[in-house]
């Protein structure tokens, strides 16, 4: 079987989608051959995923077996993704043509948004990650003000009707769908009423737990010596600086926090908004290259991720791969990952009240902690790797073949 995956992120990673795509074909049986269409962002030698060598082997591996076509280039903003999805129209055919095609696999940036399935004549399976309707309403509910947004989000709020629009007419035609969550799967049949939901296979992300694991630990003297040297729990928020993340609302919480018990926050991902870190008690260390984050989360008590709108956070598997206590809002997806008081902890989305509280609560129990961590990474290695992932995958890019051959 060949398959074509349409990639606007691929390596180096910067995002969630990046990590799916790439972790799929890293897992994907050897019976598949995978194209890559994806745009130009930079040179894969500076491309390091992991401090294990037996993953850095299997990261040869996987850029060996698989063919990559390089259209455009992308800085990763709104424009760069509409230029992707041109190129895409524009290239597909004639690689479906070329190296005759069986399947294409999308993600939910649309980048094949003006690829009619019907005159391609191969099906296209998208993996919906999230849509643009949840994304905007989740910012606007974030009650922060426009000025304040960063620029992404300023970009999607301002072009939200005709976004709006094309996302419409995408799930219009017809396609198969991947959702990583049962949670998106009800969302999509709810809001999109053409798609029906024998068109829909809930296929979870997952998490490489030998690159995600406590014993990355080893490695924080290197790359994080500041932090080596801080004896108070730890508490990471590891994410983009957008509203719908709920940053603004742990950014209220540290103060009150701190009043009652004695925490460090370490704050990692690109800052692109107006919020101010407080300066007590805060390591903020901007973008993280990723063979560092392994060893951020294993050096981390407590992850948190306070979001308004989320479907299946990588990050939360990481962390919980990791055994790094997970506090996370009950929204979307999560509640699939965490079982509240099991495995984690689930707290209300906008309160900040629980966020004090819950945080305390972890900083000042060592035990919790750390059979909250333990029984977070049996959880992983139970449910959630990739190679039972890809190859529930794989069976779905059948399906999908022998259902499209049949109808004809």
């Amino acid at each position: 079987m060949k398959v074509l995956i349409l990639a606007p992120e691929f390596l180096p990673v910067r995002g969630g989608i990046g990590t799916y795509i790439i972790e799929l074909i890293k897992n994907m049986p050897k019976d598949i051959q995978i194209h890559v269409l994806t745009p130009n962002q930079q040179s894969l030698k500076n491309v390091t995923c992991s401090n294990d060598s037996s993953s850095k082997k299997r990261d040869e591996e996987f850029l060996d077996k698989i063919a990559i076509h390089y259209v455009g280039n992308s800085n990763g903003d709104f424009f760069s993704n509409l230029k992707f999805q041109l190129n895409c129209s524009k290239h597909v055919p004639s690689i479906i043509k070329r190296y005759d095609i069986d399947i294409i696999h999308s993600e939910s940036t649309l980048p094949d948004l003006f690829l009619n399935p019907k005159t391609i004549k191969i099906p296209i399976i998208t993996t919906i990650h999230t849509t643009i309707k949840d994304e905007i309403n989740s910012t606007k509910s974030s009650d922060t003000s426009f000025s304040d947004l960063s620029q992404s989000e300023k970009t999607m709020v301002f072009f939200s009707f005709f976004l709006k629009f094309l996302e419409n007419r995408y799930y219009a035609r017809k396609r198969y769908y991947i959702t990583v969550s049962n949670w998106m799967k009800n969302r999509i049949i709810n809001d999109f009423q053409k798609i029906q939901p024998d068109q829909i296979e809930v296929i979870y992300n997952g998490v490489d737990s030998n690159i995600f694991n406590p014993s990355e630990k080893k490695y924080a003297k290197k790359y994080f010596p500041e932090l080596c040297d801080v004896d108070t729990p730890k508490i990471l928020f590891l994410s983009r600086w957008v509203e719908r993340k709920g940053i603004k609302y742990f950014l209220n919480a540290i103060p009150k926090i701190i009043e009652k018990t004695d925490a460090h926050f370490i704050f990692a991902g690109p800052k692109n908004n107006n919020l101010k870190i407080p300066s007590k008690n805060c390591t903020f260390l901007g973008y993280i290259p990723q063979e560092k984050i392994p060893c951020l989360y294993a050096l981390s008590d407590i992850f948190i991720l306070p979001s308004l709108y989320e479907n299946f956070p990588f990050t939360i598997l990481e962390a919980m791969s990791s055994e790094s206590a997970v506090i996370s809002t009950d929204v979307g997806g999560i509640p699939e990952m965490i079982t509240h008081k099991e495995n984690g902890l689930l707290i209300k989305p906008k309160i900040t009240e629980d966020v004090v509280e819950s945080v305390v609560h972890l900083a000042e129990n060592n035990q919790l902690r750390k059979e909250l961590g333990k029984k977070a990474r049996l959880t992983v290695e139970k449910k959630f790797s990739w190679e039972k992932i890809a190859l529930k995958t794989r069976d779905y890019y059948q399906k999908v073949i022998e259902n499209e051959n049949t109808l004809d």
